[in-house]
């Protein structure tokens, strides 16, 4: 999926975690806490085919086709916040993934779409053999607005995730006008202002890049991104670094988490902090870094997508996502839930 292997950068993460588990627990409420509270009932989501938004997109994905669709949320028994949330899935990846995390962020008022787009090529083996330092960064450009940049990629205007996100935003409008989706869009496009970013792995990439060629209200990266931390793309553009949070597992292999804590400013706002060892608001910090045994343990790449993939999520024996506070912290939810 993603190339890359801790660096000595990171590991100063792990000592950093080591010195939290070392330390006394923290007095107050702790992240899990909540956990205690009463689950509230899944929310059902809208399944939408792109297709059915706009007949030119016509990229369909090799990998399981039969699960192309858009997911859509809107909790109306909640105060709305009032921004959207997009979630991009990662490489190859659907929105069907990550269910408990676009739901959590309906719960605390956003509307909310888990986005399909054309996410099924990777940037390690490409770029390695390219001399262009800018290589990463055209083939996450072109995804976005669908302008040929790279040799490495192909998306059109119409299958890029501007098109794919507008079209989506006309037909909810179209189809539900009392629900407000139209303030999510300026001028036939989205208003990005008004839109939170977030992404898995591949998708967490994607999240940053936006929030850099866009001022957008919060960016999300979730075990992302690459191992791109010196390429030109990654820094501080539109969006400020105050609106930027990572989400990472200690031992994703897959994922230099150094790299972009520096080059987007991160550090500022503390050390990494483990979820599971502290609570919200985490001193601040705009770095997770997560411990958590995934189903299934420590193997592969389930650390790597246990941090918002619905089958790996650890959860407690009532089923509640361990990370159900961190994420909600991520999203912006104020503490102890005030509003």
């Amino acid at each position: 999926m993603l190339r890359g292997t801790r660096s000595i950068a990171a590991t100063s993460l792990i000592l950093v975690l080591a010195g939290c588990q070392n330390s006394a627990p923290p007095s107050g409420p702790t992240a899990l806490m909540s956990l205690a509270m009463a689950e509230p009932a899944p929310l059902v989501p809208r399944i939408i085919a792109p297709q059915t938004t706009d007949p030119e997109i016509d990229w369909v994905p090799a990998f399981r086709p039969e699960a192309n669709h858009h997911y859509v949320w809107l909790d109306r028994t909640q105060r709305s916040n009032p921004k959207l949330l997009v979630f991009l899935p990662g490489f190859e990846g659907k929105p069907r993934c990550c269910q408990l995390f676009e739901q959590e962020a309906a719960r605390l008022g956003y509307h909310v779409i888990g986005l399909m787009w054309e996410n099924e090529w990777g940037i390690g083996t490409r770029c390695a053999a390219s001399s262009d330092p800018d290589c990463s960064g055209k083939m996450r450009l072109e995804a976005v607005d669908g302008i040929d940049r790279s040799p490495f990629i192909a998306t059109s205007r119409a299958n890029s995730i501007d098109n794919r996100l507008t079209k989506l935003l006309l037909y909810l409008d179209a189809q539900y006008p009392d629900e407000g989706w139209s303030r999510f869009l300026e001028d036939g496009a989205p208003k990005w202002s008004q839109i939170a970013v977030a992404g898995q792995s591949l998708g967490a990439g994607q999240a940053a890049l936006i929030g850099t060629i866009r001022h957008v209200d919060r960016v999300i990266m979730i075990s992302g991104p690459a191992p791109e931390g010196a390429d030109p793309w990654s820094s501080i553009g539109k969006t400020p670094s105050v609106k930027y949070f990572q989400l990472a597992h200690l031992r994703d292999h897959n994922t230099e988490i150094a790299a972009h804590v520096s080059s987007l400013g991160l550090d500022r706002f503390g050390p990494a902090v483990a979820p599971e060892l502290s609570a919200p608001p985490y001193g601040g910090s705009h770095v997770l870094v997560t411990d958590l045994e995934p189903v299934g343990g420590y193997v592969g790449i389930f650390p790597h997508i246990s941090t918002a993939v619905d089958v790996r999520v650890a959860r407690d024996a009532d089923g509640v996502p361990l990370l159900r506070d961190a994420w909600r912290y991520l999203l912006g939810e104020p503490p102890h839930g005030g509003r």
